[in-house]
């Protein structure tokens, strides 16, 4: 972490660097990360519709066996166009397994990592939103199949990373995902006579909320790919500022908080339109905005796992946050 301010704060400066920095720690890490046991399956026919499942041990799973399973799902970022699950240009593989990893073997929860079609697949708005939504359905209708000593429903918390977190926010906001989130929403978000799954939480680490007044740059053939010319509207903020115009009296998930991270050395193209997203906001006690201290865009997933306090300070209170969504 000590690197980090040197590398600057524009995104496509620093990847580089902090993989190169991060690879070593969590190599260091490696036989305890890959001590989770994963498997990988399939939500939809393309090829990039699969997901990995990361499993607490069978001795935290017999603990919890008469809590509701707690499953983390975690979206990765990139850019519309870069990056897998399972990052095999960097950190030997490990991320973003480290990430389910560490949810799993500190806190017992099923990690879940994504992919999702990606433009340069031909995908168009909202095809993230739709692989999101398919994965929360797998999570609700397959998942407990896979694991038979959970009996209480499942808890699903979301935690979609820069890109990741906008197709999060696609999914959460977007009108015509509204009859594939009332089966997992409640209008205070507790489980009531309701034994299968429950969306608990969504988390939107480092999301562009808007690229209003961006000209060109590396952003702009992706977002044009994807968004056509409607970007602005389409962008996270604009789907609040919509639901806005509607007088939506609660958010689109009803009762499901949501917490805004961004991270200390973010550029200013993350750290504005975060706070304008907050901002524009309007249902404020389903949203608490946070900023972790000393990672910049890139390195908060690769901090986790590493064993060093600093490092994973932020995903410690990430579960903390989860855990207060259970029990509020």
């Amino acid at each position: 972490m000590d690197q980090l301010p040197a590398f600057g704060r524009a995104i496509f400066q620093v990847v580089g660097p902090t993989f190169e920095a991060y690879s070593p720690l969590l190599l260091a890490r490696e036989s305890d990360i890959r001590s989770t046991r994963s498997e990988e399956y399939s939500f939809g026919p393309h090829e990039r519709q699969t997901l990995d499942v990361y499993y607490p041990s069978e001795e935290t799973a017999t603990k919890q066996k008469a809590r509701p399973q707690k499953v983390l799902v975690f979206v990765h970022g990139g850019g519309f166009v870069h990056n897998s699950k399972r990052n095999e240009e960097h950190t030997g593989g490990l991320t973003y397994g480290n990430v389910a990893h560490f949810f799993a073997a500190r806190f017992g929860y099923t990690g879940v990592v994504m992919n999702y079609r990606r433009f340069d697949h031909g995908a168009v708005y909202p095809s993230g939103g739709e692989d999101v939504a398919a994965v929360v359905r797998w999570i609700a209708e397959e998942l407990p199949a896979k694991r038979d000593n959970y009996e209480a429903g499942t808890d699903i918390f979301l935690l979609g990373n820069s890109a990741g977190g906008v197709h999060t926010a696609t999914y959460a906001l977007e009108p015509s995902f509204a009859s594939a989130r009332d089966l997992y929403t409640t209008d205070d978000n507790r489980r009531g006579d309701r034994t299968g799954a429950l969306l608990r939480g969504i988390v939107l680490l480092g999301m562009p909320g808007h690229w209003k007044g961006m000209d060109a740059g590396p952003m702009q053939e992706p977002l044009t790919a994807y968004y056509g010319t409607e970007h602005d509207a389409k962008s996270p903020v604009g789907l609040v500022e919509a639901a806005k115009e509607r007088g939506d009296a609660r958010p689109p998930t009803k009762g499901t908080p949501y917490l805004a991270l961004t991270s200390e050395l973010d550029p200013d193209d993350i750290l504005q339109p975060m706070q304008d997203f907050a901002a524009v906001w309007p249902w404020k006690d389903l949203l608490k905005v946070e900023s972790i201290s000393g990672h910049n865009h890139i390195s908060p997933p690769l901090g986790l796992a590493t064993g060093i306090e600093k490092e994973e300070e932020w995903g410690v209170k990430l579960a903390a946050w989860c855990e207060s969504c259970v029990k509020a």
